[in-house]
Protein backbone atom coordinates (compact mmCIF):
# COMPACT_ATOMS: atom_id res chain seq x y z
CA UNK A 1 0.00 0.00 0.00
CA UNK A 2 2.27 2.32 0.98
CA UNK A 3 4.52 1.75 -2.54
CA UNK A 4 1.40 2.22 -4.21
CA UNK A 5 0.88 5.37 -2.78
CA UNK A 6 4.52 6.65 -3.24
CA UNK A 7 4.04 5.66 -7.18
CA UNK A 8 1.40 7.22 -7.79
CA UNK A 9 2.10 10.57 -5.77
CA UNK A 10 5.38 10.18 -8.42
CA UNK A 11 3.40 9.84 -10.94
CA UNK A 12 0.76 12.42 -10.38
CA UNK A 13 3.43 14.76 -10.47
CA UNK A 14 5.50 14.10 -13.64
CA UNK A 15 2.83 13.76 -15.58
CA UNK A 16 1.52 16.45 -14.06
CA UNK A 17 4.40 18.96 -15.22
CA UNK A 18 5.41 16.98 -18.02
CA UNK A 19 1.88 17.32 -19.44
CA UNK A 20 2.46 21.12 -19.08
CA UNK A 21 6.43 21.15 -20.24
CA UNK A 22 5.92 19.02 -23.33
CA UNK A 23 2.77 19.37 -24.77
CA UNK A 24 3.58 21.66 -27.45
CA UNK A 25 5.59 19.93 -30.16
CA UNK A 26 6.66 22.94 -32.17
CA UNK A 27 8.68 24.67 -29.28
CA UNK A 28 12.51 25.65 -30.11
CA UNK A 29 14.52 24.49 -27.30
CA UNK A 30 14.68 28.37 -26.18
CA UNK A 31 11.29 28.15 -25.58
CA UNK A 32 11.46 24.81 -23.47
CA UNK A 33 14.03 26.52 -21.27
CA UNK A 34 11.83 29.66 -20.64
CA UNK A 35 8.72 27.89 -20.10
CA UNK A 36 10.22 25.10 -18.05
CA UNK A 37 11.31 27.58 -15.24
CA UNK A 38 8.22 29.13 -15.30
CA UNK A 39 6.14 26.68 -15.09
CA UNK A 40 7.22 23.74 -12.27
CA UNK A 41 6.22 26.03 -9.32
CA UNK A 42 3.16 26.87 -11.39
CA UNK A 43 2.28 23.49 -12.21
CA UNK A 44 2.61 22.54 -8.55
CA UNK A 45 0.08 25.35 -7.39
CA UNK A 46 -2.66 24.69 -10.04
CA UNK A 47 -1.52 20.75 -10.70
CA UNK A 48 -4.21 19.92 -6.92
CA UNK A 49 -7.30 19.83 -8.73
CA UNK A 50 -7.92 23.16 -6.70
CA UNK A 51 -11.78 23.64 -7.09
CA UNK A 52 -12.02 26.82 -4.81
CA UNK A 53 -9.73 28.56 -2.33
CA UNK A 54 -11.64 28.35 0.83
CA UNK A 55 -11.08 30.43 4.23
CA UNK A 56 -8.69 28.95 6.90
CA UNK A 57 -12.16 28.91 9.40
CA UNK A 58 -13.68 26.61 7.15
CA UNK A 59 -11.46 23.78 6.88
CA UNK A 60 -10.59 20.94 8.85
CA UNK A 61 -9.47 21.64 12.86
CA UNK A 62 -7.49 18.74 12.48
CA UNK A 63 -5.99 19.51 8.89
CA UNK A 64 -4.67 22.90 10.20
CA UNK A 65 -3.41 21.57 13.29
CA UNK A 66 -1.41 19.25 11.70
CA UNK A 67 -0.37 21.80 9.21
CA UNK A 68 0.69 23.98 11.81
CA UNK A 69 2.64 21.08 13.71
CA UNK A 70 4.45 19.97 10.38
CA UNK A 71 5.15 23.01 8.75
CA UNK A 72 7.53 26.01 9.93
CA UNK A 73 8.39 29.21 8.91
CA UNK A 74 5.34 29.18 6.15
CA UNK A 75 4.56 32.09 3.73
CA UNK A 76 2.30 32.37 0.94
CA UNK A 77 -0.48 29.79 2.29
CA UNK A 78 -2.98 29.41 0.10
CA UNK A 79 -5.95 26.84 1.13
CA UNK A 80 -8.35 25.14 -1.28
CA UNK A 81 -10.43 21.76 -1.78
CA UNK A 82 -9.90 19.02 -4.10
CA UNK A 83 -11.79 16.79 -5.75
CA UNK A 84 -10.81 14.46 -2.49
CA UNK A 85 -9.98 16.66 0.16
CA UNK A 86 -7.84 19.96 1.37
CA UNK A 87 -4.71 21.34 -0.19
CA UNK A 88 -2.28 24.12 0.76
CA UNK A 89 0.05 25.99 -1.36
CA UNK A 90 2.57 27.44 0.56
CA UNK A 91 6.80 28.49 0.45
CA UNK A 92 8.52 26.95 3.35
CA UNK A 93 12.43 27.09 3.82
CA UNK A 94 12.98 28.22 0.48
CA UNK A 95 10.80 25.45 -1.28
CA UNK A 96 7.44 25.47 -3.00
CA UNK A 97 5.46 23.27 -1.21
CA UNK A 98 1.80 21.38 -1.90
CA UNK A 99 0.73 19.63 1.13
CA UNK A 100 -2.94 17.25 0.66
CA UNK A 101 -5.12 16.49 3.22
CA UNK A 102 -8.67 13.94 3.25
CA UNK A 103 -11.42 14.89 3.89
CA UNK A 104 -11.23 14.04 7.99
CA UNK A 105 -7.95 16.11 7.62
CA UNK A 106 -5.34 13.23 7.44
CA UNK A 107 -2.32 14.42 5.63
CA UNK A 108 -2.20 12.42 3.14
CA UNK A 109 1.22 13.56 1.27
CA UNK A 110 3.55 16.77 0.43
CA UNK A 111 5.04 17.73 -3.16
CA UNK A 112 7.76 19.99 -2.73
CA UNK A 113 9.62 21.70 -6.02
CA UNK A 114 13.14 23.16 -5.74
CA UNK A 115 16.27 23.27 -7.60
CA UNK A 116 19.60 21.02 -8.14
CA UNK A 117 21.25 22.95 -5.09
CA UNK A 118 18.31 21.81 -2.48
CA UNK A 119 18.46 18.63 -4.16
CA UNK A 120 20.72 15.93 -0.83
CA UNK A 121 23.74 15.03 -2.17
CA UNK A 122 23.42 11.61 -1.95
CA UNK A 123 20.60 11.53 -4.32
CA UNK A 124 22.50 14.09 -6.53
CA UNK A 125 25.26 11.65 -6.25
CA UNK A 126 23.05 8.54 -7.54
CA UNK A 127 21.43 10.82 -10.59
CA UNK A 128 25.11 12.35 -11.81
CA UNK A 129 26.40 9.08 -12.06
CA UNK A 130 24.11 8.30 -14.48
CA UNK A 131 23.20 11.06 -16.48
CA UNK A 132 26.30 13.03 -15.64
CA UNK A 133 25.78 14.80 -19.30
CA UNK A 134 22.81 16.03 -18.02
CA UNK A 135 21.51 19.27 -16.47
CA UNK A 136 19.20 18.77 -13.37
CA UNK A 137 16.58 21.65 -14.19
CA UNK A 138 13.90 21.09 -11.58
CA UNK A 139 13.35 18.81 -8.22
CA UNK A 140 10.03 17.40 -6.58
CA UNK A 141 10.25 15.80 -3.38
CA UNK A 142 7.38 13.72 -2.64
CA UNK A 143 6.82 12.73 0.52
CA UNK A 144 3.99 10.41 2.17
CA UNK A 145 3.86 8.58 5.50
CA UNK A 146 7.11 6.86 6.15
CA UNK A 147 8.67 7.56 2.44
CA UNK A 148 9.84 9.84 0.22
CA UNK A 149 10.87 9.93 -3.26
CA UNK A 150 12.69 12.16 -5.61
CA UNK A 151 11.32 12.66 -9.19
CA UNK A 152 14.27 14.79 -11.08
CA UNK A 153 14.11 16.32 -14.09
CA UNK A 154 17.16 16.24 -16.36
CA UNK A 155 18.12 17.65 -19.53
CA UNK A 156 20.57 17.44 -22.35
CA UNK A 157 21.23 18.79 -25.85
CA UNK A 158 18.78 16.19 -27.63
CA UNK A 159 16.27 14.56 -24.44
CA UNK A 160 14.47 15.60 -21.54
CA UNK A 161 14.25 12.81 -19.04
CA UNK A 162 12.30 12.30 -15.82
CA UNK A 163 13.54 10.10 -13.22
CA UNK A 164 12.62 8.82 -9.94
CA UNK A 165 15.02 8.39 -7.01
CA UNK A 166 13.97 6.33 -3.69
CA UNK A 167 15.71 7.44 -0.40
CA UNK A 168 17.42 3.94 -0.94
CA UNK A 169 19.02 5.14 -4.07
CA UNK A 170 16.87 2.95 -6.75
CA UNK A 171 16.44 4.90 -9.43
CA UNK A 172 14.10 4.51 -12.34
CA UNK A 173 13.57 6.10 -15.70
CA UNK A 174 9.46 7.48 -15.82
CA UNK A 175 9.54 9.61 -19.42
CA UNK A 176 12.10 10.68 -21.89
CA UNK A 177 11.62 13.18 -24.69
CA UNK A 178 13.06 13.21 -27.52
CA UNK A 179 13.93 17.36 -28.49
CA UNK A 180 12.61 18.62 -31.64
CA UNK A 181 14.86 20.48 -34.02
Amino acid sequence: MKRATLLAAASLSAALISGHLYAQGNKTQEDLAINQSRIAPAAVSSGAAINDKVAVSTLSARAIKDFKSRFTKVTNESWGRSDKGICVNFTNDGFSTLAYYDRRGHWLASMKTCGESQLPHFIRDVVKRTYYDFTITCVNIIEVPDHSAYVVHLEDQKTFRIVRVTEDGEMDTLNEYVKQN
